[in-house]
């Protein structure tokens, strides 16, 4: 797939993708499977939304282009204020080298914060599990009176990434209500931080 028809494929699936989001955290059924579609929009503008759902989206397409990259790999996307954390599983280093490569070309990457692992692609417990340990950690920020839609979280490997664009006071709150959640081996902590 020519970079013409990426562009023309994820400009309609970001738009539907966000229009679904602003209303709600919604399932979006893209190329057959069902993802989960928020936005940690926080302190970001409309603008800057879009922004990181075309990433996420012409990321992902340009890695599924790629047959022998994605077969061998499963690489998910996670874009906030343009800065993109990647995980999942690559086969080898070649083709670490060649996803970050990708994402890099991207117009809005600002940083990237590479968690790729050199392994076959993890399970669908593995996967799930970590979906898991995701809902609950939202749940908590819930529970502690913080507003769920400043902070994105992200589990892979029972590690938790939390992003988004808060004060210092509220990342910390975040971490700590993560930490105490059954199963989580580590917290990353990547927030932009407000004055």
């Amino acid at each position: 797939m020519g970079a013409r028809h990426t562009r023309a494929l994820t400009r309609p699936l970001a738009a539907a993708a966000l229009g679904l989001a602003l209303t709600a955290c919604t399932p979006l059924v893209v190329g057959g499977a069902a993802t989960g579609v928020g936005i940690a929009n926080g302190h970001r503008s409309a603008a800057a939304v879009v922004d990181d759902t075309l990433i996420k989206f012409r990321a992902e397409a340009l890695i599924s282009a790629r047959r022998n990259l994605h077969r061998d790999t499963h690489v998910d996307v996670t874009s906030v204020n343009g800065l993109v954390l990647l995980t999942g599983e690559v086969g080898n280093a070649q083709n670490q080298a060649r996803v970050l490569r990708l994402v890099r070309s991207l117009h809005g990457v600002r940083r990237i914060v590479d968690q790729l692992r050199l392994a076959p692609p993890s399970s669908f417990a593995s996967r799930l599990a970590d979906s898991w340990i995701t809902l609950r950690v939202k749940s908590a920020l819930v529970a502690d009176g913080l507003d769920a839609t400043h902070i994105k979280v992200v589990t892979a490997h029972r590690v938790v990434y939390l992003l988004g664009i808060v004060p210092k006071a509220l990342g910390d709150k975040a971490a700590l209500a993560a930490s105490v959640i059954p199963h989580v081996r580590s917290i990353v902590e990547l927030f932009q931080y407000q004055p």
